[in-house]
């Protein structure tokens, strides 16, 4: 994991405990991602807390925000499909850096100035996912498969993993949570390229019976790109 960081150290963010309360009524901007745009544009009322979703512009890139009231957003299932609903309405157009859930700027000032520190590795960024969508794959034992050695499970593993980053532009591996889970990985996959690596997965689930592939997508590229902004401003992690 290679991060390209732009670090603003902004002393109004270190606000004292006694004034949460009121920074609570302050309106602020939710942030969701940043595209390609020189303008300001509308994306309608799709926000959370039903808000107006809009861009505000910085040279050739854009932050793509609503209005809310600076507090802490609880990570729900409202809001989290919520949030992922403004990001796939904003991707079908546009390509996109995504946000971490729950990012909420102080005002339009701040962000610009975040956005105007971090400009070069945020166009570096938006190359890297430009014309590709994430796609994951989860290689999961079936439940009434015989018992499957250490060697064979590796094995098939290794034959997925290969057998997909071969149809896609960069691929990535996270934790295994499960006993019958082998596999757990995303690809950055062109989109012109979709049906090609669709069909190499119906491939290998033919040819592994014993396990069952989960498949799903198209996503925000999170685990290959993604913006984090705290105190001491703002952070771009990029997989390499």
């Amino acid at each position: 994991m290679e991060k390209c960081e732009i670090l603003e150290h902004d002393s109004k963010n270190e606000i004292p405990n006694r004034e949460n309360r009121e920074l609570q009524k302050e309106e602020g901007k939710y942030f969701y991602c940043v595209m390609l745009c020189n303008e300001k544009k509308s994306f309608g009322k799709i926000g959370i807390n039903n808000g107006e979703v809009y861009t505000i512009p910085y040279k050739d890139v854009a932050a793509v925000v609503s209005d809310s009231p600076m507090k802490d957003y609880e990570l729900t299932e409202d809001n989290t499909q919520n949030h992922e609903k403004v990001i796939r309405q904003v991707m079908e157009e546009h390509t996109i850096v995504p946000a971490e859930f729950g990012t909420l700027i102080k005002n339009e000032t701040i962000l610009k100035r975040l956005l105007s520190k971090a400009y070069l590795p945020t166009r570096e960024c938006l190359k890297l996912v430009d014309n590709v969508i994430e796609l994951g794959v989860k290689a999961v034992l079936d439940k009434n498969a015989v018992v499957v050695d250490a060697k064979i499970r590796r094995e098939c593993a290794s034959d997925i993993l290969e057998s997909l980053k071969a149809q896609a532009k960069q691929a990535v591996t996270s934790d295994l949570f499960s006993e019958r889970l082998i596999l757990n990985a995303s690809f950055l996959v062109n989109k012109e390229s979709i049906d090609a690596f669709s069909n190499e997965v119906e491939r290998l689930q033919k040819k592994h019976s014993f396990i069952k592939l989960l498949y799903s997508g198209p996503w925000a590229p999170y685990n290959f790109v993604y913006i984090k902004i705290g105190a001491d401003g703002m952070k771009i992690t990029q997989n390499r």
